[in-house]
This record gives structure tokens, C-alpha cells and sequence, in this order.
């Protein structure tokens, strides 16, 4: 069932109503997300037909601003951390504005060290050869950027490379997440655990 709404509400009602979806909030995945229930994703139960309730989740909601608003529409620009839903946020505002809401379009600009004002159209890598598609690529380094980085001793690459516990020099705060390389190349991201780290996922490059 499509549930259809006449509000539409003022600008200054949507920036008021706004706030309240900024900081950290809980957050019900949509009923077709990937969300796993019992082993089965929700958006497969749904398909079926199946009516699943999602268990509420944390997130950290950084901004939350609205760009500009037309009749019916309104251009919302949010900075979230991982796991949130951009569909939730449309359907819980359009029910606190009482007016109902969904997403038209949806644009991520930049995720970690990565921007979509730096991507490549698909039109060009169809268009280009290997050696150029190569050329293109980012080293594997430059999605770590945010992690603390450790080397690995000689002993330690040989262990964290077989999934093990290896040696790396330096010091972080015990568990923190780091991503360690050897002689310039990256071996794992694992777990600070006191003078080694436990790879939660090795390159094998």
C-alpha cells in the first residue's frame, strides 16, 4: 500500500524538525535493507511478503541541513557515520513533519579518503586499455589513510601474512584498529594487542 499525503510543510518546520535527527540518535533500517533476520536478509522476507520489525540501531549523525525545498521536495545534505540509512531518515522526518516521506535521489560525495569529485566516469574506463585502467587505480595504501599505520618486523610479516598474530613496532592504545605494512607494502588491518597485531584482514597482494 502506497500511503499518500497533502502536507507539505514550511521550510522552517523542516530545519526545526531537523535537529531532532543530528547527534546520536536510533535508527530502524528500512524493511528492504540487508539487514539479516534469523539468517535471511530483510529485503528477501520482504519480497515474500513477509512484515519483519527491525530492531533499532545507533548512529552518529554529524549535520543534517536542508539545501533548498519546493513544492513536495526538499535537497537535504547529511554527514552520518557507517551503517546509517538514508531512507529511514526521509521516512522518520516526513512522519515527525506529518507530510510522509521517501527518497528521489540519493548522491554519497565522499566516503573516508574517497571523493566522487575524483572518480572516473564509466564511459572513459570502458573506453580505455589495460595499461590505462591500471594507471587509474589508487594504491591499496590510500584507503587506509585514516588508520594508524605500523610496520611489521620481518619475523611479524610472515606471521600476520598466515592469518597469525605478528610482531610490528610502535605503540597504540590496546585494540585500537591500525593497518600495518612492511617495507611499503600493506600486509593486514587487524588489532593493536601490545607489541603485535592480530590481522582481522590480510593482503594478499
Amino acid at each position: 500500500m502506497i500511503r499518500t499525503s497533502d502536507a507539505r510543510p514550511q521550510d522552517d518546520a523542516i530545519r526545526a524538525a531537523l535537529a531532532g535527527f543530528v547527534g546520536d540518535i536510533m535508527q530502524v533500517p528500512p524493511r528492504v535493507s540487508a539487514v539479516k533476520v534469523d539468517g535471511e536478509r530483510a529485503y528477501d522476507l520482504a519480497r515474500e511478503g513477509e512484515v519483519v520489525e527491525l530492531a533499532a540501531r545507533p548512529l552518529w549523525v554529524e549535520s543534517l541541513d536542508l539545501l533548498e525545498a519546493r513544492d513536495g521536495e526538499a535537497d537535504l545534505r547529511m554527514v552520518c557515520g557507517k551503517g546509517g540509512y538514508v531512507r529511514s531518515i526521509a521516512r522518520d522526518l516526513g512522519r515527525e513533519l506529518g507530510c510522509l516521506g521517501h527518497v528521489l535521489k540519493l548522491r554519497r560525495i565522499w566516503s573516508g579518503p574517497f571523493e566522487a569529485a575524483n572518480g572516473i566516469a564509466f564511459d572513459k574506463i570502458d573506453r580505455a586499455n589495460q595499461a590505462e585502467i591500471e594507471a587509474m587505480l589508487l594504491p591499496l595504501s590510500a584507503a587506509l589513510t585514516e588508520l594508524p599505520q605500523m610496520q611489521a618486523t620481518e619475523m611479524g610479516e610472515v606471521r600476520i601474512l598466515n592469518g597469525n598474530p605478528g610482531q610490528v613496532l610502535g605503540h597504540a592504545d590496546f585494540g585500537t584498529e591500525v593497518w600495518v605494512s612492511r617495507n611499503g607494502r600493506p600486509l593486514c588491518i587487524g588489532n593493536y594487542m601490545g607489541g603485535e597485531v592480530q590481522p582481522s584482514r590480510v593482503f594478499n597482494l
